[in-house]
């Protein structure tokens, strides 16, 4: 979607529209981008996260009403500080998980007014444990193998990408998919917000690292997949990459030390 930055009313309808489509269309998960209702309009961020307080009675009526569930990014007010927090709810309109970003992206000032989470966040679904994750965290292979390591089989992606890196989008996904042996599911925006044009390329990745769907880089639209979860589990027996892992030989060369090969 074209997130305008601090136009909550018109975000909200435009996401709304959205989710109506794709649960009409027998979407059983929706995935919004990040801070999907604001966009980066950091400066106001303290009354746009009190108006997204508000907003959870939408979402929460969307899900239950579409028997969907429905993940995305928003400005919402932590212990310490507003953050930009990833909120799954699930077909009964509860948010069953929040995930507050780890990794501030100070290109957006995200440093500058937000305060960052401290540890990952998985949910129970019925595509198994499934990480949760935004934008900049793409960038950080350590949070996804964290993920995969705990056995998820599902990592959602909220993310705001530029369009003039939207070529490390592309392979970055395709890479945490294939390292880890997941599926992807990740949704950017498009259009402009302030001085930076979005890349949309929204993308649906298999643990094989096949393309299953990918947007526009321009458009708003929607993007679906069907998948099919025993793909992770044959995937791992092909390949066992998480059986093969040596973290007892992982370790940091002291300055100075350069081992013989």
């Amino acid at each position: 979607m074209n997130i305008e930055p601090g136009k909550l009313s018109k975000n909200v309808e435009t996401a709304r529209q959205g989710v109506l489509e794709a649960s009409g269309n027998g979407a059983e998960l929706v995935l919004l981008p990040e801070l999907w209702s604001t966009g980066y309009d950091l400066p106001n961020a303290a009354q746009l996260a009190q108006k997204n307080t508000e907003l959870e009675t939408d979402t929460a009526a969307w899900s239950a009403l579409h028997r969907i569930w429905l993940g995305g990014s928003v400005l919402k007010n932590g212990p310490s500080g507003i953050q930009n927090t990833f909120q799954l709810h699930d077909p009964s309109g509860k948010i069953v998980s929040q995930y507050p970003k780890i990794h501030l992206f100070g290109l957006m000032n995200e440093d500058r007014y937000l305060i960052a989470g401290d540890k990952p966040v998985a949910a129970r679904t019925p595509w198994g444990k499934t990480g949760l994750s935004i934008c900049y965290d793409l960038r950080f292979p350590e949070l996804f193998r964290t993920y995969a390591v705990a056995g998820c089989a599902l990592i959602l992606l909220s993310a705001e990408w530029p369009l003039k890196r939207i070529f490390h989008w592309e392979t970055l996904l395709k890479a945490r998919a294939i390292e880890n042996q997941v599926f992807i599911a990740a949704t950017n925006c498009v259009g402009r917000g302030g001085d930076e044009v979005f890349g949309g390329s929204s993308a649906i990745i298999s643990p094989w690292g096949e393309v299953l769907a990918v947007g526009s880089k321009d458009q708003e639209e929607i993007l679906t997949a069907e998948i099919d979860m025993d793909e992770v589990q044959r995937t791992k027996k092909t390949i066992p990459i998480l059986t093969d892992r040596r973290p007892d030989a992982y370790f940091s060369i002291p300055d100075g030390e350069n081992p013989a090969y």
